[in-house]
């Protein structure tokens, strides 16, 4: 481990140094910049922020740390193409190759602040082929809000006001409603704020991967039963005889049950619905008899090219996909974790309007 461990951070410093020493040259070139010693220990302070951040957990070394990470991963990806083209042009054009450069950062952080700190409702209709008392139904599917220093009081306000505007008969928490710790949403009291938010059927939740990074999951349990959230680990609700609620405990926990152990006493004939967070198993899920699964965790990548992998990786890494019987909503989630950009995808809310047919 510790060889592997010195082996990253060998390579993490030589590519930092790489898109610091492309900084260095245009600054030299173009503005006559002089301070090298001065340019390189910043870079190099900036350069180990996160980590000290993450380290301290002290907030401006995590939002220094993160402007940074956006700087640095889209810097592996531009300047080998733009070397390329400048040595091809015969090391002709540098001065405005750089204000290019800063032209596109100046639009990344501009446009991926606007697109995280702006949420949206996303709407979807799904048919459900299953008799039942009612005609339909309107869910609100809300995931990945990551509460932390960065997700406080202000943005979940924000939520509160964009459920309002949803007006849902039932609500799904789909997980990661934390970040990596419990003690921010108790600092601040945000399970006052949080209160707010409410359905007639019910506020339902799982938990996501980062409920289990804290160690805290106890305390949350408790934290949301305060607030009237119902939170299903691997527990089957059944409201009032019209449909089922299945909430899983997170795709990482490797003692969570089986789909169709879940599922077995069921009455097939009325609505299921299934909270998990991780979308994954849709197989398994749809011969359970699961009739709409909802999801988060894939954040649709949160910052491009992520949206890629994460499409490469799971079936369904955002949207709507139905298979056979079984509709799967994945959202892209409302908070974000690390960075607070979104390039590629925005932070949402889903309406999800169900309508049961014969």
């Amino acid at each position: 481990m510790p060889i592997i461990f010195i082996a990253f951070l060998l390579i993490y410093f030589l590519l930092a140094y790489y898109v610091a020493y492309n900084g260095w040259i245009w600054l030299k070139s173009t503005l006559s910049f002089t301070y090298k010693k001065s340019y390189y220990f910043t870079m190099f302070f900036v350069s180990i922020s996160f980590f000290i951040g993450q380290f301290l957990d002290f907030q401006l070394f995590n939002w220094i740390g993160y402007v940074w990470l956006i700087f640095f991963g889209y810097g592996l990806l531009i300047f080998p193409i733009l070397n390329l083209i400048y040595f091809l042009n015969k090391k002709r054009g540098l001065k405005w190759f750089g204000f290019g450069i800063i032209a596109f950062y100046l639009f990344v952080f501009t446009y991926g602040s606007y697109n995280m700190w702006n949420p949206v409702v996303v709407s979807y209709d799904v048919e459900i082929q299953k008799e039942s008392e009612m005609d339909d139904l309107k869910i609100l599917l809300i995931s990945d809000i990551h509460i932390s220093e960065t997700i406080g009081n202000r943005f979940i306000n924000r939520l509160i006001n964009l459920s309002n505007q949803v007006e849902p008969d039932l609500i799904f928490l789909a997980g990661d409603v934390l970040d990596n710790s419990i003690d921010p949403y108790l600092k601040h009291n945000i399970g006052e704020t949080l209160a707010g938010l409410a359905a007639p059927l019910g506020v339902y939740a799982v938990l996501g991967n980062h409920e289990y990074y804290g160690n805290d999951i106890p305390i949350f349990i408790e934290e949301m039963n305060q607030i009237d959230v119902e939170v299903l680990i691997d527990e089957v609700f059944n409201y009032n005889d019209l449909f089922y609620i299945v909430g899983r405990k997170d795709y990482s926990d490797q003692e969570r049950q089986d789909i169709a152990l879940l599922t077995s006493n069921l009455e097939k004939t009325k609505p299921i619905f299934l909270i998990d967070h991780q979308p994954r198993e849709f197989d398994e899920i749809s011969a359970a008899g699961v009739d709409l699964m909802v999801s988060g965790h894939t954040h649709k990548g949160q910052v491009f090219p992520g949206n890629l992998i994460t499409n490469a990786i799971y079936e369904n890494h955002y949207g709507l996909l139905t298979k056979d019987t079984l509709h799967t909503i994945v959202s892209s989630g409302y908070g974000i974790w690390g960075p607070p950009f979104r390039i590629g995808s925005r932070s949402e809310v889903v309406e999800i309007h169900v309508k049961f047919t014969n």
